[in-house]
């Protein structure tokens, strides 16, 4: 008797401690959850069910089974400290059934009020998980068995162990079976059978409840210290390496505004030159060939490239500037070297009209110009295959 309830004051203690403070074993999966405020994760359950009593020993020795059932109903007020460790007020009472090999019955009002410590053995081996369906949790504690209430009653010390599984219905309610065991000297008996009860007393418990928790139910992941200077000194570099980037960045800013810079002035005396040179173009009104005037053209085509364009822009503004008296002509070649002298003939007056209708889009007046095609020539320059071209004369 004295082991038994040795074995059971020292499992109370062991959950008690565990409540009262956070584990340091890195195995323990509560670790690193912050606890709530004290109204948080706290729950209260009605239930009822039955029970058993065995009062001879172990329960040999009495009557039939149905004679020592009873029934019993309880109110539980449980807070959990995090989320594998708790502590409860538990009520437990009803009536006691009870008979002996005589099959003598005996019934006995009785009731319990005990603390529990329990453990939520799911969160604890699965790691916690607060939309979890079903929990099992492990309870023992200790309290005072009061019995034959109403009828010269007497208590005495009793202890209690079990299991409960819980079932989540919705965030705040949970629907439990609760199974234990209550263990109490078999003087501490209703005073009906303690002279024929052996030890040690027991009562067999299985309890249907519903559970509502209140306010905050879930838990928070909590961080070490060392967690914290880790993410602290991880966001320092990575400041560090923020603030270089923006200074870089401030660097090559500053290098692209001096080049934008430069560029623009480049672009701005270039763009004078050209207007100086346009305006200082000597304009020949014979037979040689204009500054600038050569217009040149790929093989067997008609059609202006971009450069060409701008040489027929710097033309086109040295004709405007020119007097209106004077008359230029647009001449096309094509190369001897290549196809036949009527194909040659054709694509030489193409190139020629082409210069032609460009000037005349650039806004010199058509009065002044006048085109035509020479055909196959090798005269114009000497050099291979440059005889693909229109003058502006």
């Amino acid at each position: 008797m004295k082991r038994n309830l040795l074995f059971f004051a020292i499992l109370t203690l062991s959950v008690s401690s565990l409540s009262a403070q956070e584990m340091s074993a890195e195995g323990l999966r509560w670790k690193g959850y912050y606890n709530n405020g004290f109204w948080s994760n706290m729950e209260l359950t009605v239930g009822g069910g039955a029970t058993y009593t065995a009062w001879n020993k172990w329960g040999g020795k009495q009557g039939k089974f149905g004679d020592n059932v009873g029934w019993m109903a309880e109110i539980t007020a449980t807070k959990w400290f995090n989320p594998i460790v708790g502590m409860r007020l538990q009520a437990s009472g009803g009536e006691l059934n009870m008979s002996n090999q005589a099959h003598d019955k005996f019934d006995s009002y009785w009731m319990m009020p005990h603390f529990d410590g329990i453990i939520n053995l799911s969160n604890w081996i699965g790691g916690y998980r607060e939309d979890r369906f079903y929990y099992a949790k492990i309870f023992g504690g200790m309290g005072v068995n009061i019995v034959d209430m109403g009828d010269d009653g007497s208590a005495g010390f009793a202890m209690d162990a079990g299991m409960n599984h819980t079932f989540r219905v919705s965030e705040a309610l949970d629907i439990n079976l609760e199974m234990k065991t209550i263990f109490s000297p078999g003087s501490d008996m209703p005073k009906k059978v303690k002279n024929d009860s052996g030890r040690l007393g027991q009562i067999y418990a299985a309890t249907l409840g519903l559970t509502y928790r209140f306010n905050k139910r879930g838990w928070e992941m909590a961080y070490s210290q060392t967690d914290v200077d880790g993410y602290l000194a991880a966001i320092a570099v990575l400041e560090v390496g923020l603030a270089e980037s923006l200074q870089n960045e401030k660097v090559l800013a500053d290098q692209l505004a001096t080049q934008q810079s430069a560029t623009n002035k480049a672009v701005a005396e270039n763009k004078e030159l050209r207007t100086e040179l346009v305006r200082e173009e000597h304009i020949h009104t014979n037979n040689s060939i204009i500054t600038s005037s050569a217009v040149f053209f790929t093989i067997n085509s008609a059609e202006l490239s971009e450069q060409a364009k701008a040489t027929l822009q710097l033309v086109g503004e040295a004709i405007k500037e020119s007097p209106d008296a004077t008359r230029f002509t647009i001449v096309g070649h094509a190369d001897a070297d290549t196809g036949t002298p009527q194909y040659n003939q054709t694509l030489s007056e193409e190139r020629a009209k082409c210069v032609y209708d460009y000037l005349i889009s650039q806004g010199v007046s058509k009065d002044r110009l006048s085109w035509k095609g020479v055909g196959s020539s090798d005269s114009v320059f000497p050099v291979n295959n440059t005889n693909r071209v229109v003058i502006v004369e």
